[in-house]
């Protein structure tokens, strides 16, 4: 018996995040979808609050905006398979970034330190080796 922890255990944590990271993404893209654009209207409105600290132009805003219900749907669909999984984390990673960035802007920072446990999470998937569900297997040279 061995006094680590066993490959398969890892891979099953790998799983575990990765699938936490797809529903998470999945569900906020979806709902954003369904929002009739309230979700845009809902935000717009506060990074051009005159009052901000930081004021972002608005075309920028509009425009990120507008992507983040489809980026959050890709990348779900892209973390789904284990083909290039280290670089979809790496997307995720930094998507959680640009949120990050975002609620500074807003001055919400109960969220931006919420923000960076979850991207902590994408640093974990990165790290374990690849679960390979859907018998899908990584094609990258960092998985061997």
């Amino acid at each position: 018996m061995e006094n680590g922890i066993s490959l398969k255990t890892l891979k099953n944590a790998e799983l575990l995040l990765r699938l936490t990271m797809i529903i998470t993404l999945l569900v906020a893209g979806i709902s954003k979808f369904c929002s009739n654009g309230n979700f845009h209207k809902y935000y717009l409105k506060l990074f051009l609050n005159p009052g901000l600290r930081i004021n972002l132009p608005s075309f920028l805003i509009d425009i990120y905006l507008s992507l983040i219900p489809f980026i959050e749907v890709g990348i779900a669909i892209a973390l789904i398979t284990s083909l290039k999984r280290r670089f979809f984390i790496v997307v995720w990673i930094l998507y959680f970034i640009s949120l990050e960035v975002g609620h500074y802007v807003l001055e919400e920072f109960t969220s931006v330190d919420l923000i960076v446990s979850i991207i902590l999470f994408g640093v974990a998937a990165y790290i374990l080796p690849a679960h390979e569900f859907f018998g899908l297997k990584s094609k990258s040279n960092l998985e061997k």
